[in-house]
């Protein structure tokens, strides 16, 4: 990939889709040569121009630490809900402004930072999986837990 000068996201999405699931079905594992190399692709396609875009804002992403991965982990989990959009139900999510809307608020924008919330929580509360948590971050696992993660993330 990294050879191929523009590379079309479209040729490598089923290569992402798959380093993503392997990342939020496996235990965070620095000496793991599979689990470096699935954070690795998906990397590789964050700073990329892609047919979608990623919303990196918001409360909950402020609220993350660079220091643990957190913002990191929580981009690749959007990234992820957009590839199962697009892998398993052929659906392309874009962010178009609307003159008037808020681009915060807008349906697909929330969406998507809550779906890859929810990824993202679900993969930290499982102790197993050696991803760090502050205390920030388990208010909105609570949240979620309870069913009230979409009100906590967009109040």
């Amino acid at each position: 990939m990294e050879q191929i000068e523009n590379p079309s996201f479209s040729d490598y999405d089923e290569l992402v889709y798959e380093a993503t699931t392997y990342i939020f079905s496996n235990p965070v594992n620095s000496k793991s040569e599979e689990f470096l190399y699935a954070v690795k692709i998906a990397q590789f396609w964050m700073n990329r121009d892609t047919e979608f875009g990623m919303p990196i804002f918001g409360v909950f992403h402020t609220k993350l630490t660079k220091e643990n991965n957190q913002k990191f982990f929580y981009v690749i989990a959007m990234m992820h809900y957009n590839l199962i959009q697009k892998i398993e139900k052929n659906r392309v999510i874009k962010f178009v402004k609307v003159e008037g809307v808020k681009f915060s608020d807008l349906p697909e924008v929330q969406e998507v930072q809550y779906e890859g919330a929810k990824i993202l929580l679900n993969y930290a509360k499982q102790k197993d999986n050696n991803f760090p948590l502050n205390s920030d971050m388990q208010v909105y696992i609570e949240a979620n837990e309870n069913g009230t993660l979409k009100e906590v993330l967009f109040k």
